[in-house]
């Protein structure tokens, strides 16, 4: 991917009690990753598990039109966007 890719992130989350989503967050602002976080609502919560992922937080990521997700606090799936985008 190119420097000048952009990542577009949207997080899921189950609020401010979720340990694994305070840390997802806190990594990609440590990262300088910009985001969208979402609540894991009725509607969230039923395409997250269409998608395979029954924890939180939901993870979805978008680099240059290539779609990648992922459930729980990945350190080093964020590290590999800031090093893509």
């Amino acid at each position: 991917m190119s420097s000048s890719a952009k990542a577009i992130v949207t997080v899921y989350t189950n609020g401010p009690s979720c340990m694994a989503c305070t840390q997802t967050k806190r990594h990609l602002d440590r990262r300088g990753i910009a985001y969208t976080e979402l609540p894991l609502d009725e509607g969230n919560t039923a395409a997250a598990i269409e998608l395979g992922f029954t924890t939180a937080p939901v993870v979805c990521v978008s680099i240059d039109g290539v779609e990648s997700s992922w459930a729980g606090y990945r350190p080093d799936r964020i590290d590999a966007i800031a090093r893509a985008a």
